[in-house]
């Protein structure tokens, strides 16, 4: 039986040991306004800049994510492995707009959209 993200494309989210998804509901918002599906997955890689990598070597959309309770990394296939896209901490400080926006760049880096 084949995968979700193998029978759609979508992003890939890793969700490391520690995160609660629900501080990141702002961002998933952002990647549904754009118009992209994304599938989380719970993930053991304590490196989040790591299994971002790998989640967009994964992804047929080239792009992955990955977070914890304090940190969420947008990485893309083509990046060196250390040199993510984007970086943001700390969601609980954040406006809503800053973590929105972060879904909304992520989604349009797999349209070819200029960022917001």
């Amino acid at each position: 039986m084949k995968s979700l993200h193998e029978e759609q494309p979508v992003i890939l989210i890793s969700a490391l040991p520690l995160c609660e998804t629900k501080r990141w509901y702002q961002v998933f918002l952002g990647i549904e306004e754009e118009g992209i599906p994304y599938q989380i997955k719970e993930a053991n890689i304590p490196d989040v800049v790591s299994e971002a990598y790998s989640a967009a070597q994964r992804s047929p959309l080239l792009v992955g994510m990955a977070c914890t309770n304090e940190e969420m990394v947008v990485h893309y296939k083509n990046l060196q492995p250390d040199n993510p896209l984007f970086r943001l901490a700390q969601p609980l400080q954040q406006d809503t707009e800053s973590l929105r926006q972060l879904g909304n760049n992520a989604a349009r880096l797999v349209k070819g959209l200029p960022f917001k």
